[in-house]
This record gives structure tokens, C-alpha cells and sequence, in this order.
């Protein structure tokens, strides 16, 4: 009878851990950084960029926002994962537009596979540490962010 006893005791002791830990669990959960919808045009030369993507990458790091330039130039941003929008604070951009991007002209290998081709715009603008770019989202209302890229 005793080593029964035990066993409900132990039972009951699992039991109150396992609901301690879930309570404790469920209270630290958010639902992640504040986020802020951008949407913008980029620009070469002063006409609208056709094609391209749009990247903005918090300066603390984590998952970078992505936009796809539409054929007036306009954007869009989302973070995978997170959803519509954009991570609230200072940005570091970068821009591609190749060859291979364009939706009415793909360029592909023989196999199919997808080919980037040449570079539309300076390469300066595809890395975030040298394009020179940079924005400051704030939470609150949507923002639009215009950026003439030149040669």
C-alpha cells in the first residue's frame, strides 16, 4: 500500500510541474516584434525600375524583408515568417533588378533552371553594407519609402 501511495504522490507532483511549466511557458509568449506595413517605388536614372527585389534588414539582424518590384516600380515589403510588414526600426536596403527577373522574359538554362543574367543596376546596390541605403521604419501608420537609384 505504501509504494501505492508513492506512486500518487509522484503522479500528483508530475502533474503540478507539468501545469507550472505550460503556465510559465504560455505567459512569456508574444507575438514577436513590432511590425509596420512599407510599401515604396525605386527608381534608376528617374524612370520606374520594372523588376527587381527590395530587401530591408533590421540593423539588429534577423529575418530581412523582401519585396517584389512590380512593373511601375512600386513594392511591397513582408518577413517571411512574420508576415505582412516590416520590423519597426533602423534598416539597412538593398535593391537587385537582373536580367532574369523580368516576368515577361525569364531567362533560363537549358534544364529549365532559372538564370539571373546581368545585373540592370549598379551591383554597389545589392549588398546591404554598400549600397548606401538606409531607413528608418516607425511603428504607428504605413510608411512609403521612394528610392532613385543612380549609375
Amino acid at each position: 500500500m505504501e509504494v501505492f501511495n508513492r506512486l500518487v504522490a509522484v503522479r500528483r507532483n508530475l502533474w503540478s510541474l507539468l501545469l507550472a511549466v505550460l503556465a510559465i511557458g504560455s505567459s512569456g509568449c508574444d507575438s514577436g516584434p513590432e511590425t509596420a506595413i512599407v510599401t515604396g517605388k525605386v527608381s534608376f536614372r528617374g524612370k520606374p525600375l520594372h523588376y527587381g527585389t527590395v530587401m530591408f534588414q533590421h540593423e539588429a539582424g534577423g529575418q530581412p524583408a523582401i519585396g517584389t518590384i512590380q512593373s511601375d516600380g512600386s513594392f511591397q515589403l513582408a518577413t517571411p515568417g512574420v508576415g505582412e510588414g516590416v520590423r519597426v526600426g533602423p534598416q539597412l536596403v538593398r535593391i537587385t533588378s537582373f536580367e532574369g527577373n523580368d516576368p515577361n522574359n525569364p531567362k533560363k538554362l537549358g534544364s529549365g533552371e532559372p538564370v539571373l543574367g546581368r545585373t540592370l543596376i549598379p551591383t554597389k546596390y545589392s549588398s546591404f553594407g554598400a549600397s548606401g541605403l538606409s531607413v528608418e521604419v516607425k511603428p504607428g501608420e504605413p510608411q512609403s519609402f521612394e528610392f532613385d537609384l543612380t549609375p
